[in-house]
Parts: C-alpha cells; structure tokens; sequence
C-alpha cells in the first residue's frame, strides 16, 4: 500500500520496493516484488538507479531460488527481469524441482523459462528430458 502512495517512479518508491524485497519471505511476496519493481525501475535512467534495479532483482532471484514452488520460479522467469548472474542458478533450481515429476509438459515449461532467461545449454537438456517422458 505504502508503495502505491509513493510518487510514482520515485526515489520513495524505489525505496519501498527494496525494503519489501528484504522482507518478503515467500515465493507469492517475492513474485508481488518482481511485479512492482517491474512497474517502478520500468527505464532506470540513472546508474544508480539501475543499480537499486539489479540488487531488487538479485534479492527477489536469491530467495526465490530458497523458498519458491516450480510454478513460481517459472513464473518469474517468464514475466519478470532476471539478471544474468541469476539466470543459472535459478534454472538450476527449477531442474532440482522439475526432478520430482515425470510430466513432460513440466519440463517444456522449465525450457521455456530457460530460454527467457537465456540459458539456452539448459533450455535444450530441458527440451531433451521432456520429449523423453513423453515417449510411451
């Protein structure tokens, strides 16, 4: 709420939009943090604002990798700006969860989110496993 009070594309809102990012403790907060960072940092103009963009970014990646669901981590994947140093080890994540179900439509979600990101090598080893599972 306080962050919709805020000037929009402010310096307070900036503000509020990191503050939320180190609390929020759950893949849904984390995701709410993803969509409002991506309304507030829309063209940083300054660096330092692109700075405050890629730490909320990095914030918002690392605990989602801890705490989000495969749905969650694909979604934020999809929707919302990674930074490259996060594309990987979120695309890992999303392999370690996608292990536990022989859903091959599972696995062409996880190479669709690869390949937003831009990780293509896992992208393709996603794309191989689910045309795998999908063989009778």
């Amino acid at each position: 709420m306080a962050c919709s009070a805020a000037p929009q594309h402010s310096l307070a809102q900036q503000n509020l939009v990191k503050q939320m990012a180190e609390r929020a403790s759950n893949g849904k907060e984390l995701l709410l943090v993803a969509k409002a960072a991506r309304g507030v940092f829309t063209t940083p103009a300054t660096p330092e604002e692109q700075r405050a963009a890629r730490a909320v970014c990095s914030t918002v990646a690392a605990k989602l990798i801890k705490a989000a669901t495969l749905e969650q981590l694909t979604e934020c994947a999809i929707q919302y700006p990674v930074n490259s140093e996060d594309a990987r080890p979120l695309v890992e994540r999303m392999f370690q969860l996608a292990e536990k179900t022989p859903d091959p439509q599972t696995w062409y979600q996880v190479t669709r989110a690869a390949r937003c990101v831009k990780v293509e090598d896992l992208a393709q080893q996603a794309l191989a496993k689910g045309g795998v599972l999908s063989r009778p």
